[in-house]
């Protein structure tokens, strides 16, 4: 099952999160310390621990502290449910809950669960009741004059009622009657489910379906020295963090626990180093920091206690690390926090990683990384975790900001003050309704992008704003969806921040790097640009102005689309605002200066681009031919230039 939306209310300091969508690969809450996102990753983790645990939201630890007394007076916290998560059956997964249900469910079908204080569940099946009429409806047993009779009907009740009708209707030594008699029973079956009138089976079924959450934070890295003995004798809900990762730890190099106590200790650490290789090589496929470390296990046997005159021996394993660099060994606890931490995880992963219906939560990864090992972390994440399972993961730093899935972070705010406590931590995916400080890793990790690409890129196509970037990066990827010309892989597109910083950016880079330049308007408007091109600083084929494609100088990339397309996308970032219609416009300039002109005020023209990108398919998908031939037609011109 898909994760596809959570809320967390009345959770420390998270009063109501609101409804956040989950993205169904990679999801990066971005907030700064203390804003809560650690509180909403545990809250989510409590539904259904991956480890075997005891671990409950609890109302003395958990429940926000200046509200306590007040609620407690007006009921019992033990049925209030912190956490909620909506999940959607997928296909290969329907004929499992169907036959479980003995109904038949339609594609739609989503799972509500919940958890509350009291470690109570409440599963709810969403189902849109004319869905499941119309899978009924389509079951191959009816007969075809009870079709005829359902035909049109949309509710359960309407379709019971006119096969009882039918049913009364039949000879009683009718075949029909029988079957009739099946589909009323299915169809009363159907009506239970509906209402939520499940069986404890039923019930414990649909929950043993959820996903399992595997939850890893900077208390769950291994230490460097396991005391075998007390960790095997421990009860699984009585492990902490890091002797989960430790357990896991044995049976990623393949020798189960108890098989360290045994009188032939010493070969089975010479086992183990052999299997430490396979830790190595997971480890350091990813690591690129320090490729000249290995693995190596030791152990040994300590007397801990005199117990009535016996000794008490406990067995221990040592990680150590082999640097062939400055040929030495060290403790695994010696080595930065930031591998500790990378190593234990892929140690910990290593237990679920056949599991495919996981969801994985990072608290803060790599938090004691350097940049580049950040972004080795990044690598993992995208070709390992999330080819496997969802992953949700917390930053503050712009290294572990994926620039070019923003579409995938969710912003963290706590907006609450001492005056006004209860209103908590919100979570956002609404990048303009947020503080400067919340945004930071977002615009950090563009502007890192950016400058990396920049020197080490191969072509850099340099625009005029933020709103050029998003309309040709989002373009160019439906003209690929369908196989028309899109742009070159090859171009890094850069915004300068509007058309009058173009001369200075091409003067200052455009002899040492790359460059084609999109322009707005005709060449007449840009003088100075016409005044580079005089002097050789950039060739005539470098260059590429929208009035090429309209044929007319004083249009711009928005016009590229029709009036009513780009009018349906404006209106829907303006939502607040009156809705500005096709003919309300005047005028034969470009769409933007039409739509100034009926407002009698400028507006921000990045937030129409932002409003496609968020609602990228409902608007792409419904495109005229006319809009995708003239955006093919400037992908063309604009590749045409790598040629030079």
């Amino acid at each position: 099952m898909k994760l596809i939306t959570a809320r967390t209310t009345l959770f420390r300091n998270i009063v109501d999160s609101t409804l956040i969508e989950i993205d169904p690969s990679v999801t990066c809450l971005i907030g700064k310390n203390e804003s809560g996102k650690t509180a909403f990753l545990e809250s989510l983790y409590s539904l259904k621990p991956a480890y075997t645990t005891n671990l409950k939201p609890d109302i003395t630890r958990d429940y926000p502290r200046w509200r306590k007394v007040r609620d407690e007076r007006e009921g019992d916290l033990e049925n209030v449910f912190p956490i909620e998560a909506t999940f959607q059956v997928e296909e290969h997964e329907l004929p499992c809950v169907s036959k479980l249900l003995n109904i038949p469910l339609p594609e739609t079908v989503q799972i509500l669960a919940k958890r509350s204080y009291g470690s109570k569940y409440s599963l709810i099946l969403l189902i849109t009741e004319s869905d499941l009429v119309n899978v009924l409806i389509e079951n191959d047993q009816i007969p075809d004059a009870l079709h005829k009779q359902i035909e049109g009907v949309n509710s359960i009740s309407e379709l019971k009622s006119k096969s009882n009708t039918f049913l009364a209707s039949l000879d009683k030594r009718n075949k029909d009657a029988k079957i009739t008699n099946k589909f009323v029973t299915l169809i009363t079956r159907s009506e239970d489910v509906l209402r939520g009138k499940l069986s404890e089976e039923e019930y414990q079924g649909i929950y043993n379906l959820l996903p399992s959450i595997f939850y890893f934070s900077e208390y769950s890295p291994l230490k460097g020295r396991l005391d075998l003995t007390d960790l095997l004798k421990k009860k699984p809900e009585n492990l902490k963090n890091y002797e989960h990762t430790a357990l896991a730890f044995l049976k990623f190099v393949g020798v189960e626990g108890p098989e360290f106590m045994e009188e032939d200790f010493e070969d089975r650490i010479a086992e183990l180093e052999a299997a430490a290789n396979e830790v190595s090589r997971q480890v350091f496929e990813y690591w690129t920091q320090n490729q000249d470390l290995i693995v190596n296990l030791t152990g040994d046997a300590e007397i801990i206690e005199t117990h009535h005159g016996l000794d008490v021996v406990h067995r221990f394993v040592d990680i150590r690390l082999n640097d062939l660099r400055h040929q030495m060994t060290t403790n695994f606890e010696t080595r930065s926090s930031g591998f500790q931490w990378f190593f234990s995880f892929i140690v910990a992963f290593s237990e679920f990683e056949n599991d495919p219906n996981l969801i994985i939560l990072l608290d803060e990864p790599g938090l004691g990384l350097h940049a580049k090992a950040q972004s080795d972390l990044l690598r993992y994440i995208e070709e390992r975790l999330s080819k496997k399972c969802q992953v949700i993961y917390t930053s503050h730093s712009p290294f572990t900001v994926n620039p070019k899935h923003l579409e995938r972070a969710r912003l963290v705010e706590d907006l609450s003050s001492r005056e006004n406590p209860d209103i908590g931590t919100k979570i956002t995916s609404d990048v303009m309704s947020v503080k400067k400080d919340t945004l930071f890793p977002l615009q950090a990790a563009l502007g890192y992008d950016l400058a990396q690409n920049l020197f080490v890129g191969g072509f850099n196509l340099i625009v005029e704003g933020p709103s050029d970037f998003i309309y040709l990066s989002l373009l160019s990827e439906r003209m690929e969806e369908l196989g028309r010309t899109s742009l070159d892989s090859r171009f890094i597109i850069v915004p300068v921040g509007g058309a009058d910083k173009i001369p200075t950016f091409i003067a200052l880079l455009g002899s040492r790097v790359d460059i084609t330049v999109l322009v707005d308007e005709s060449l007449s408007h840009h003088q100075r640009i016409q005044h580079m091109m005089d002097h050789g600083l950039l060739a005539n084929n470098q260059l590429v102005a929208i009035s090429q494609i309209t044929q007319s100088p004083n249009l711009k990339i928005e016009d590229l689309f029709t009036p009513g397309e780009y009018i349906r996308i404006y209106n829907e970032a303006f939502s607040d605002d009156d809705d500005i219609k096709v003919s309300d416009l005047s005028g034969n300039d470009s769409i933007l200066q039409k739509i100034i002109r009926k407002r009698g005020s400028d507006f921000n023209h990045l937030h129409p681009a932002l409003s496609l990108l968020r609602n990228r398919d409902s608007h792409l998908n419904k495109l005229f031919e006319s809009t995708l031939d003239r955006f093919e037609k400037l992908f063309r011109l604009l590749n045409e230039t790598l040629n030079r």
